[in-house]
């Protein structure tokens, strides 16, 4: 043992925060008009494309989570 004093400091909270990519707004609605089958298509394809965008989102953010713990 030495005789040095000990030194005792205050806690220091550290917060973390989510990733940016994990907290980025989910893509818009689309608002173009249905005027054909091909319109119909084409949004469908776009809704799916968001949804898996922001359901990937979620995912991360759940794993993201998980590992704070």
């Amino acid at each position: 043992m030495t005789d040095e004093p000990m030194v005792v400091t205050a806690p220091v909270v550290i917060r973390e925060t989510v990733p940016a990519a994990l907290v980025r707004p989910c893509p818009p609605k689309s608002r173009k008009p249905l005027a054909t089958t091909g319109d119909l298509v084409n949004r469908l394809t776009y809704t799916e494309g968001a949804l898996a965008t922001c359901s990937a989102q979620v995912d991360g953010i759940r794993k993201w989570n998980e590992v704070q713990k």
